[in-house]
């Protein structure tokens, strides 16, 4: 009796929350700089192939392939890449929207964005870049379904804004894309990273666009189920190497729980980055052993001249 008494209420939420997901849908500002912008996954999968876990590769005819099992019936498996055959076409703009409780009950608005690529290096050695990125935006809502607190999402923290700290069209957010990275700021400007990575230019004098809103859940639509990653780069042992991510419901630190990753997370809005003390030191490490084996290379190469 008890889930027959909940099916409705919960029927009934449905269409509340995508009227709020629709109402708070953000704004985007990019830099002048940015070439890469939030679309459909499908401006991606309609350029890729499935590199598989165990080698084989499979045309990726649209989104609706990828799932838990493909198209044609095979499993997928977390090894599972998409690798592009082709530059990726402009795609449509669109942010993929999503409502959550947290474990406190509260109810959080997710927007995810997709752009086909992160083109950032990172320091000295140039390992940032990779295929495919998701981005995510959240609001949390009061009682009142009022936002009152805004996560942005930055590399691997985030910053947390109260809602009047955040720039608003109306009812809308206003968010600033870093250029490259994709990072998302609460304000206009440039953003300082822990060295030795670039920082990122958020100017949003570039172009302006308040996307289309599609809402999803892990497994709705199908492709939101596949475990792979959105990209064709695994990463390795250099450091800041990067690899391609996998979909949004396979990012557990920030889909299970809006509020645990908010908590855990997000620095005080205006903060900046946090200190990245073992990541200057390692890239000390890392270009005086670079140096140290050109300097012995260049020794024996003249020692070997006659």
């Amino acid at each position: 009796m008890l889930l027959v008494a909940l099916a409705p209420a919960a029927a009934a939420a449905q269409p509340a929350e995508t009227a709020l997901l629709e109402r708070h849908r953000p704004v985007l500002r990019y830099d002048r700089d940015e070439r890469s912008f939030a679309v459909s996954v499908d401006a991606l999968t309609e350029v890729s192939e499935v590199d598989r876990e165990d080698g084989d590769a499979r045309r990726v005819p649209a989104p609706a392939f990828l799932g838990a099992r493909y198209g044609d019936g095979r499993q997928a498996e977390p090894g599972d890449r998409l690798v592009p055959t082709r530059e990726p076409g402009r795609g449509r703009p669109l942010v993929y929207g999503r409502a959550a409780r947290d474990d406190r009950g509260r109810l959080w608005l997710q927007y995810w964005l997709f752009l086909t690529d992160n083109p950032q290096d990172r320091g000295i050695v140039r390992t940032g870049r990779h295929t495919g990125d998701w981005e995510l935006l959240q609001l949390r809502l009061g009682r009142d379904r009022r936002p009152v607190e805004a996560t942005f999402a930055q590399h691997t923290w985030a910053e947390g804004c109260a809602w009047g700290e955040v720039e608003r069209e109306g009812d809308a957010p206003v968010v600033y894309v870093a250029t490259g990275s994709h990072a998302l700021y609460p304000r206009a400007g440039r953003a300082d990273r822990p060295w030795p990575d670039p920082n990122d230019e958020a100017g949003g004098d570039g172009r302006r666009v308040r996307p289309p809103v599609e809402r999803v859940s892990a497994d709705t639509p199908r492709w939101m189920g596949w475990p792979g990653r959105w990209g064709e780069d695994d990463g390795g042992w250099v450091p800041g190497e990067q690899a391609s991510p996998r979909g949004p419901a396979f990012q557990p630190d920030r889909w299970d729980d809006p509020g645990r990753f908010h908590a855990a997370e997000a620095r005080a809005c205006g903060a900046g980055p946090p200190g990245r003390a073992w990541q200057t030191a390692l890239t000390i490490v890392l270009v005086l052993a670079l140096a140290a084996a050109a300097l012995r290379a260049a020794r024996r190469s003249y020692n070997r001249r006659p």
